[in-house]
């Protein structure tokens, strides 16, 4: 007798869930202001609009995203405090540009800074959080180029801790060197920071002003979008001169807009005026909050059937999915699914996966995939059952 009894059960059960075939705008006239751009789901990572999305481009204070990740970060492995004062250095006080006016001597502490960092952008808060973290901006500046290499943001290079351009002195009109991404290197860190630290994030970028009294210090925040929409929660705005007006942005749609509570996250990089960028990004939020609903189309535990080896009701498996199942499914379209079964050897444990189930669109497009598991153990077979698998082999 064979060692354990074998049967390939590959099968593919289409389904097919219709909807109605609904006109919308052709992607290329949703964001007409952006040089690069792109629109993603949070839960299923789907892109739901993309313009350009893996140029290269300078990001300016879209930068700061990677230093206030690194702070998450480092707090959480506890590095630093939230509560660490930091005193502000001629290095910090004289950084140009956007600024949270520190000034030599201050002591402000760590938490203080990060506010100033996303909410007003400050660049002299970056380099403060850069060297307490790590003692200098340049090994700050390393561990930023390696973590954005962890995150997967494979078209990243940062040079600074702020985004600002660093220009020769040597040769004032040689091009400055500048931290580069892309659209979607950086939806990508977007969706790292909010996937993994939600609360921490939100709780800053959300703040439509900044009010610190003992500095005496009160801004708005720098992302328009707070106050126009208010389910968008962050993330942060960005401009230079090259890199042109940017912003990282995030809105929560709860369940009275969708099946499922979800989030989109979008970025928009190269417009040539704030009020553009605005637009670009208030278009892009609508064309994917009006085409698109979340739904679950499995859940943890649920059953999908039962097979029987060999055709043997003694060697019943039944079947269920491993995990919920969300799909971002955009309204006109239609969704199959395929069902794929391993070949099976017994013993089978329970827990243990038996194939998968996939979901993808007409264009075959994977939208969601999900493992199926044997809900019961199949180990101890009955010298009869063994008899009866002889003659069926």
């Amino acid at each position: 007798m064979k060692k354990g009894a074998q049967i390939l059960l590959i099968f593919t059960i289409i389904i097919t869930i219709v909807t109605p075939n609904l006109s919308y705008a052709d992607n290329v006239s949703v964001d007409k202001f952006s040089k690069s751009s792109i629109l993603i789901d949070q839960d299923t990572n789907r892109v739901l609009y993309e313009k350009n999305p893996d140029e290269k481009r300078p990001l300016a204070s879209l930068s700061k995203m990677m230093t206030f990740l690194l702070a998450i970060e480092a707090i959480e492995n506890k590095e630093v405090s939230k509560d660490d004062i930091i005193v502000v250095d001629q290095d910090i006080a004289k950084v140009r540009g956007s600024s949270y006016k520190l000034k030599v001597g201050e002591k402000v502490p760590l938490i203080e800074l990060m506010r100033g960092l996303m909410i007003v952008s400050g660049n002299d808060a970056a380099v403060g959080i850069a060297k307490h973290i790590s003692k200098s901006e340049n090994k700050f500046v390393e561990r930023m180029n390696k973590r954005a290499k962890e995150i997967g943001m494979t078209n990243t290079n940062f040079v600074n801790c702020n985004g600002l351009p660093i220009y020769s002195l040597a040769d004032p009109k040689k091009p400055p060197k500048e931290n580069i991404s892309t659209a979607r290197d950086i939806a990508k860190l977007g969706k790292y920071m909010l996937d993994n630290y939600e609360k921490e994030v939100t709780s800053i970028t959300d703040m439509q002003t900044y009010n610190y009294v003992e500095r005496g210090f009160c801004k708005n925040n720098t992302n328009a979008l707070l106050s126009i929409i208010p389910e968008v929660d962050g993330i942060k705005t960005g401009y230079t001169g090259n890199a042109g007006y940017c912003l990282a942005f995030s809105m929560k749609l709860n369940q009275d807009s969708n099946n499922i509570e979800n989030r989109l996250i979008g970025v928009s990089l190269g417009a040539n005026h704030k009020n553009k960028r605005v637009q670009a990004c208030l278009s892009m939020l609508d064309y994917g909050r009006k085409n698109f609903t979340t739904l679950k189309v499995m859940s943890k535990e649920e059953l999908i059937g039962k097979k029987y080896l060999m055709g043997l009701d003694e060697l019943e498996i039944t079947l269920e999915s491993e995990d919920d199942l969300l799909i971002l499914k955009k309204n006109d379209e239609n969704i199959n699914t395929q069902l794929t079964l391993k070949e099976i050897e017994l013993p089978i444990k329970k827990g243990e996966v038996v194939g998968v189930i996939k979901y993808y669109n007409d264009d075959g497009e994977i939208l969601g995939s999900n493992n199926i598991i044997s809900k019961n153990d199949l180990c101890d077979v009955s010298l009869k059952t063994r008899i009866k698998m002889i003659f069926a082999d």
